[in-house]
């Protein structure tokens, strides 16, 4: 009896020791779901365009542009500048691109303009990401809303006036 006795006191102790252990720190959240990550860089991206390929000669290309004003450029072919590229863009045209996604409420826009009867028309991407997580704009109709394409126009114009320097050359397909 002072066997059994002494063998619950000790299963008891022991499962009370190991109590502490087994408690999570993880946040709770509902059954299933995925516990949000509120880390907000401080550097994220503001704006981006990527002109793909066509069977013409598009311009093939990939701009963004972070909230800190720094820019990346990716020119691939049909453009003035292959290669890696970036720039700053100095406070007055960062304010003027902040502007224009506001004007033009880019991040309330659609996220696809396509027409389907096009085979061969040059797409673009936009991506924005102002006060609202990064919104993708897929554009691949000959005439989208005249907001996308004002849009577009002006953004391109802004990255055209940045003074950009070459990170490295674009790389040439083996023959």
């Amino acid at each position: 009896m002072k066997t059994s006795s002494f063998l619950l006191f000790f299963l008891l102790a022991c499962s009370f020791a190991f109590f502490p252990a087994c408690k999570s720190h993880k946040p709770e959240t509902a059954a299933g779901a995925k516990p949000e990550v509120a880390v907000q860089t401080k550097d994220s991206l503001l704006a981006g365009i990527s002109r793909g390929a066509c069977f013409g000669a598009c311009p093939q290309y990939k701009a963004m542009v972070y909230k800190s004003g720094y820019a990346t450029y990716e020119g691939e072919r049909h453009v003035k500048k292959t290669g890696t590229w970036s720039a700053q863009l100095n406070d007055e045209q960062l304010q003027s691109l902040y502007a224009l996604i506001r004007q033009y409420k880019m991040e309330e826009k659609d996220t696809a303009y396509i027409n389907k009867y096009l085979a061969d028309y040059p797409a673009y991407l936009l991506w924005i990401s102002d006060f609202r997580a990064r919104r993708q704009i897929l554009v691949n109709h000959e005439a989208p809303p005249v907001e996308i394409s004002e849009f577009t126009q002006l953004f391109e114009r802004i990255l055209d006036q940045l003074k950009w320097q070459q990170q490295s050359k674009a790389r040439r397909d083996e023959e």
